[in-house]
């Protein structure tokens, strides 16, 4: 069975190749774009100085999602990250906070211009290289290529809402766990959109293996389930081609839509029906599964219940129409768009993106094709997919400011990044700049869902009306910057409402740039969840991580030499040899232990000055709850002493009370005789004042009227007084005409004298 294609004749005849049209003598696929030239922003600086708006890392706004990653070099596998990751805050999706954070572990942040430090209990010994938060923003996840550490982040309350009310020091839980083994690295961490409480970490390893841990508050982490997506990479030398090498390991995963498990049980029911019969259970999150080599597989089951079998991993999914290239062999990110049916993007390190949509697969073939095959032999199985992944378009990224078509080309890992806010348009860093894609597609889709396409070609997909928009966003690099200069993009967030790009460029400058909504759809609501766990996760002692970094793969033995006496130069040699090797194996990693020493004994001493500031302030805390306690209890005692008083003194009025009679005396007899003249004087004076309105409102209509008949009568003038005004005016014009003539001649002959006296 082929990889990634299944090229029958009935297949062939019934797949849709992509349309081309003709270039400057090129063909080029329709779908495919190449930008130009960068997206400038109105307020960029000129060449060399430093942006209108820029901050530096320590100033940042609490509502930024960011990132940092470190290039060694400009090739596909020399990418290193270190510093900060992706990071939201809330589910709401401008609840963003921007957490920089130190080799040691500790976190600076900075909220509505109050700075903060969250200082973990136990600091992680591995290098931290990314950052994720949840959706509820109660955990928050440390992980690097060798470990995890999961922080519990405080509670917010106050008048801005601020961690603890603003403190400027913060000491957060933390769990590190890192029992992955000694080869095996982490290639990807998310935490599963289905749980409940947001308290589900999955894990992709490098040995094509998945872990999902329970993290809940309070409790250290605790293994789920581990399931595996391939065959184990082999570690011995002598296997040739590598494993790794053949691109066969899982590199990026994502997840998709959710479905559900069983839907043919839900065919005849209408949606109220559904609602009330749905369980929770019985939705699952598909996973897609991206390999180096290109091929996506597809991972089905709930696998957020630990009772239940593990999970169906199916593999690989066909791409159509077949390419002569089979899409690549460079697959570096894979990213699944929420929408119906799923839309996939995958990238490749040359910069080309593909769009597909997830589908179910048409056979013709029998059901014998249907049927479980083995790729690996015995040992491992994967399931035939029922799905499959038809590209229908083709985007290339401009990695650089390239001056002309025959400038060589940079190839780099691309990291796609989603906007929740806005699922027709996605961003992707690399370490040449940033680009924006957006895709009409996705309201095609809506369009298609809801009935209002009438032509559908081939009934499948909606035509392609509009092409995806690409544009550069921010470049990093030219063709003159050297192939193995850094030049990444460290941090990437987005502020929503309205749309704000931040992103952290190489120099250690944020700058931000505005970007405008093409299309706007509702946001994704967030489903509630379920967990269960038993399985404890040990942590590797600091001690057995020294002894780790003190291992050696080559010794320097200790050199007996015999009665014969060595030459200068093999005497030269061998202390070479010996230098060497003590530089290389002995002495580097000495100084890595007492680099990793002297952190863990700042760390250690940090947190010791802060636990005896943490001990003042709550010794100082409970001596004024005390005293505050003893005057509260003097307050108590005084105000019980009068309680009782006002008990007694009631229970002596009403005693009193009781034995009076409900009889009035003269005096109130003659009050109430006052009172109830009073009142009839007052009903008079009311009816009186009703009669002066009325008279009064009847003068002001007579006297409008009046007005109104005086401004409509005509002012008629008579014979003798029109000739009379017409012969004054025409006096009065005579008269203004010899004035304006004076005036001439007055102006004239004052000119004249004024050239004379020149």
């Amino acid at each position: 069975m082929p990889r990634r294609t299944r090229d029958t004749i009935s297949d062939i005849s019934r797949r849709r190749s992509l349309p081309h049209r003709r270039n400057s003598g090129n063909n080029q696929p329709l779908g495919r774009k190449k930008s130009n030239c960068p997206l400038i922003h109105a307020d960029t600086p000129p060449a060399g100085m430093p942006p209108r708006n820029d901050v530096r890392v320590g100033e940042l706004s609490s509502k930024l999602n960011i990132g940092a990653k470190r290039w060694n070099g400009g090739g596909c596998g020399k990418e290193r990250r270190r510093g900060i990751r992706t990071l939201r805050r809330g589910k709401r999706a401008n609840d963003v906070v921007h957490l920089p954070f130190s080799r040691d572990g500790m976190i600076k942040i900075k909220l509505e211009n109050k700075r903060g430090t969250l200082r973990p209990t136990d600091p992680p010994i591995f290098e931290v290289t990314n950052v994720l938060i949840n959706d509820s923003a109660t955990q928050l996840a440390l992980w690097g290529r060798l470990g995890i550490a999961i922080i519990e982040l405080p509670k917010r309350w106050g008048k801005d809402a601020v961690y603890e009310g603003g403190k400027k020091e913060i000491l957060c839980m933390n769990h590190n766990f890192g029992d992955f083994g000694a080869t095996t690295e982490i290639q990807r961490t998310r935490w599963h959109p289905g749980s409940t409480n947001d308290s589900h970490l999955l894990i992709l390893t490098s040995e094509n293996s998945f872990r999902l841990y329970e993290c809940d508050l309070g409790d250290a982490p605790r293994l789920v389930k581990c399931w595996k997506v391939g065959r184990a990479p082999s570690s011995s030398p002598s296997k040739i081609p590598d494993f790794t090498s053949l691109g066969e390991t899982a590199v990026d995963f994502d997840f998709a839509t959710p479905t559900l498990r069983k839907p043919e049980m839900f065919v005849d029911k209408n949606i109220d029906e559904i609602k009330e019969t749905i369980d929770w259970n019985q939705i699952e999150w598909p996973i897609l599964v991206l390999r180096g080599n290109g091929e996506v597989l597809i991972v089905r089951g709930n696998v957020l219940l630990e009772n239940c079998e593990n999970p169906v991993v199916l593999g690989s999914l066909s791409m159509y129409p077949s390419t002569d290239d089979n899409y690549g062999i460079d697959s570096c990110s894979i990213m699944c768009l929420q929408t119906t049916p799923p839309i996939v993007v995958v990238a490749m390190c040359t910069g080309k993106i593909y769009h597909a949509i997830l589908l179910r697969e048409i056979l013709d073939d029998d059901d014998d094709d249907r049927k479980t095959w083995s790729q690996y032999g015995s040992n491992y199985s994967l399931h035939t997919p029922d799905d499959a992944l038809y590209v229908y378009e083709c985007v290339e990224l401009e990695l650089g400011l390239l001056f002309t078509d025959d400038d060589k080309k940079y190839n780099c890992p691309i990291h796609l990044h989603c906007d929740k806010g806005n699922k027709s348009r996605y961003f992707c860093s690399h370490n040449a700049g940033i680009h924006m894609v957006s895709l009409p597609m996705v309201s095609q889709l809506e369009e298609l869902i809801h009935g209002k396409y009438i032509y559908v070609i081939g009934n499948y997909l909606p035509s392609l009306l509009n092409q995806s928009v690409l544009q550069y966003l921010f470049s990093t690099r030219t063709k003159h910057t050297n192939i193995d200069e850094a030049t990444p993009i460290l941090g990437f967030g987005l502020l929503q409402e309205p749309c704000v790009l931040i992103a952290l460029l190489h120099t250690g400058i944020v700058i931000d740039l505005s970007v405008i909504d093409l299309y706007y759809l509702p946001r994704i609501e967030q489903l509630e969840p379920i967990m269960n766990t038993a399985k404890k996760v040990n942590k590797e002692s600091f001690d057995v991580y020294i002894k780790k970094l003190l291992r050696r793969d080559v010794s320097q033995p200790i050199t007996k030499i015999g009665s014969r006496s060595m030459s200068l130069s093999e005497s030269l040699e061998l202390l070479y040899h010996a230098t060497n090797i003590f530089r290389t194996q002995h002495f580097v990693r000495h100084d890595k232990v007492r680099e990793e020493i002297s952190k863990k004994v700042r760390a250690l001493k940090a947190l010791k000055s802060h636990l005896l500031k943490e001990l003042d302030t709550l010794m100082e805390t409970k001596k004024e709850l005390r005293q505050t306690a003893e005057r509260l209890a003097e307050r108590y005692e005084d105000i019980n002493d009068k309680q009782k008083e006002l008990a007694r003194r009631a229970e002596e009025v009403l005693r009193l009370v009781n034995y009076k009679e409900p009889l009035m005396t003269s005096i109130e007899r003659a009050e109430a005789e006052e009172l109830k003249k009073m009142d009839m004087k007052i009903h008079d004076m009311q009816i009186r004042l009703e009669q002066l309105k009325k008279k009064s409102a009847q003068q002001t209509v007579h006297t409008n009227s009046t007005e109104f008949n005086e401004k409509r009568k005509e002012i008629v003038f008579t014979h003798n007084q029109e000739e009379a005004a017409k012969e004054n005016l025409c006096h009065m014009a005579k008269n203004i005409k010899n004035l304006v003539d004076q005036v001439k001649q007055i102006k004239a002959e004052i000119s004249l004298s004024y050239i004379s006296k020149q």
